[in-house]
C-alpha cells in the first residue's frame, strides 16, 4: 500500500443512498483523476497525461471489481478519496458509491482513523484496498472477507514487499505503528507485529501492483488484466534499451553506432541517478531519457515496459553496435531464433582479449549462452510473454537467456559489438575472467543473487 493511493475517510460522506447488506465494509482509497497527481512515479517515463490515464484506468478496474463484489452479496463500499472536491469525487469515481474524502496525516495513521471509522460506523469486518493493483478481482475481496470469519488480520502481499489489501476484524490502531512505510519490509513487518499482538493471521495471494515503470511489464502480456495501456507495439519498430549509471564519457559514442531515432528506431536511455551529465547527452541524441530505480535488471525491465518496438535490443553503454546491426536483427528474429546476441570484440590489442573473445564464442554458439554485453535482443512479444529479467543484483541476463531458450534457439551473429575493456584493464584480464566465472558456478550451485553480487563487487573493490 502506498501514499499515492491510500489516506483515511473523515466523517463527512455523500448523500448518496447504497443499501447496505451486511456488515462487511470494504474501503478503497483513491485519488481524483487529474494530471500530474496521479502515478507520480510514472510520469519521469510516461508523462504526466499518459500516467493519469493508466491511473484512471486502474481506479476504474478496481471500482468495477469492488462493485461486482457488492452485487454478489457483499456490504458497504466506500471510496475515501483525495485531490478533489466531492463532485469531482461522484463524477470521476461513479455517483452510486459513498465517498467520505481523506484527512491530510501520513499512512499509518489514516489506516488507523479509515478502520476506526468503518468499526465505529457498524462495521463487523474491513478490508482496505488502493487502486493500483490491476489484478485485484471480486474473488480476491470476498476471499478475504470469509478468511476475516475465522482469522484476526489478512494480508494480500504484493510483490514488491508492501501488500495491496489489508482486513481486520476489530479495531487494532497499534497494528500500523513503527512500520517503514513505501519500503519493501512493510508486509513483512505488518505480520510480525500481528504476530506479536496474538492475531490470527491469513495471508492471500501475491500481487503485482504498479508503482513504477517497471512494474508495468506484466500488463504488456495480459489482456485479462482489462487494461488498455496508452501505448503499443509498432510493427517493425526497434527499441534500443541502455541502462546507464554516469555514462556521460562513453554515451555518445555508443549512441553514435545506435543512430538517430525515428519511425523504425526508438532510443530508451534508463538512467539509475547519475551525478554527471548522462541524461542531458541521451536528450540530445533524440533518446526518451529518464531515472528509474538502481539496478540493471529493474532498469532495463523499465524501458522494455514503455517500449514501443517490435524488437527490443538491450545495450550497455559502454558497448558499440557493429554497422548495418538493424538488418541482422530482424532477420534473425523473423526465422527460427527466440532471441540473440552478436558477437563479442573487447576494444584492446594484445593476447589476453583475444583469448577472452575466442571463449565468448564457444560459450555464445555452443553454449547458446550469451553475456549483456553482447547486446542480446528478442521478439517484444517473446519477452513479455517470458516474464522479462528478474530483478536479480546479478546475473539477470544470464539467468533470462537460460529461461527464454527453453522455447527455442538462441542467434549469435557473426558480427562483433565492440565493448570498452575499462573492467578488464581495470581490475586484470585473468582476474576479471575468473570472478566472471566463479559467479556463473555460484548461480548454478544455488547462491543467492545478493551474495554472489556481494562476492563480486567486493572482489573487485580488493584490487
Amino acid at each position: 500500500m502506498h501514499d499515492d493511493n491510500l489516506g483515511a475517510p473523515s466523517p463527512e460522506r455523500s448523500n448518496v443512498s447504497q443499501p447496505s447488506r451486511t456488515d462487511d465494509h470494504l474501503l478503497v482509497f483513491a485519488r481524483v483523476p487529474k494530471p500530474g497527481a496521479n502515478k507520480t512515479r510514472l510520469i519521469p517515463a510516461l508523462g504526466a497525461e499518459k500516467a493519469t490515464e493508466l491511473y484512471r484506468q486502474f481506479v476504474g478496474g478496481t471500482l468495477r471489481q469492488a462493485r461486482q463484489w457488492m452485487s454478489g452479496g457483499g456490504g458497504r463500499v466506500t471510496v475515501c478519496y483525495t485531490g478533489g472536491s466531492m463532485s469531482e469525487a461522484q463524477t470521476e469515481l461513479g455517483p452510486d458509491l459513498h465517498h467520505t474524502p481523506q484527512i491530510e496525516s501520513g499512512l499509518g495513521e489514516r489506516l488507523q482513523f479509515a478502520t476506526r471509522a468503518a468499526f465505529a460506523a457498524g462495521a463487523a469486518r474491513v478490508v482496505v484496498i488502493g487502486t493500483d493493483c490491476p489484478a485485484l478481482t471480486a474473488a480476491d475481496l470476498q476471499r478475504a472477507f470469509q478468511q476475516l470469519e475465522h482469522h484476526d488480520v489478512v494480508l494480500g502481499p504484493a510483490l514488491d514487499g508492501g501488500y495491496y489489501m489489508i482486513g481486520l476484524r476489530a479495531d487494532h490502531p497499534n497494528l500500523f505503528d513503527g512500520i517503514d512505510w513505501s519500503t519493501a519490509v512493510v508486509f513483512e513487518q505488518t505480520r510480525q507485529r500481528a504476530q506479536a499482538m496474538n492475531l490470527q493471521i491469513h495471508v492471500l495471494r501475491p500481487l503485482s501492483d504498479v508503482d513504477h515503470p517497471e512494474d508495468l511489464l506484466p500488463l504488456r502480456n495480459q489482456a485479462k488484466e482489462g487494461v488498455s495501456l496508452p501505448f503499443a507495439i509498432q510493427r517493425g519498430r526497434l527499441s534500443v534499451i541502455i541502462p546507464t549509471l554516469n555514462e556521460a564519457a562513453n554515451l555518445p559514442t555508443t549512441l553514435q553506432t545506435v543512430g538517430t531515432p525515428d519511425d523504425r528506431l526508438e532510443i530508451l536511455v534508463v538512467d539509475a541517478g547519475s551525478s554527471d551529465s548522462t541524461l542531458e547527452v541521451a536528450r540530445q541524441y533524440g533518446c526518451r531519457a529518464f531515472v528509474g530505480n538502481r539496478g540493471r535488471a529493474n532498469q532495463m525491465n523499465a524501458g522494455a515496459a514503455v517500449a514501443t518496438g517490435e524488437f527490443l535490443l538491450f545495450l550497455h553503454a559502454d558497448t558499440r553496435l557493429p554497422d548495418n546491426y538493424r538488418p541482422v536483427i530482424e532477420q534473425m528474429l523473423s526465422t527460427q531464433f527466440v532471441g540473440g546476441a552478436f558477437s563479442l570484440a573487447i576494444d584492446s590489442p594484445g593476447f589476453l582479449p583475444r583469448i577472452i573473445e575466442a571463449a565468448v564464442a564457444f560459450r555464445s554458439r555452443f553454449l547458446k549462452r550469451p553475456y549483456g554485453d553482447q547486446a542480446l535482443f528478442f521478439r517484444a512479444a517473446d519477452f513479455y510473454a517470458n516474464g522479462g529479467y528478474k530483478p536479480l543484483a546479478l546475473m539477470e541476463d544470464y539467468e533470462f537467456v537460460g529461461r527464454i531458450r527453453k522455447g527455442g534457439r538462441i542467434g549469435i551473429a557473426s558480427q562483433p559489438v565492440t565493448t570498452s575493456a575499462r573492467r578488464w584493464l581495470k581490475h586484470g584480464f585473468a582476474r576479471t575472467t575468473l570472478l566472471n566465472q566463479l559467479c556463473v558456478l555460484g548461480y548454478h550451485l544455488g547462491v543467492s543473487d545478493q551474495r554472489l553480487a556481494k562476492f563480486y563487487y567486493g572482489a573487485r573493490k580488493k584490487k
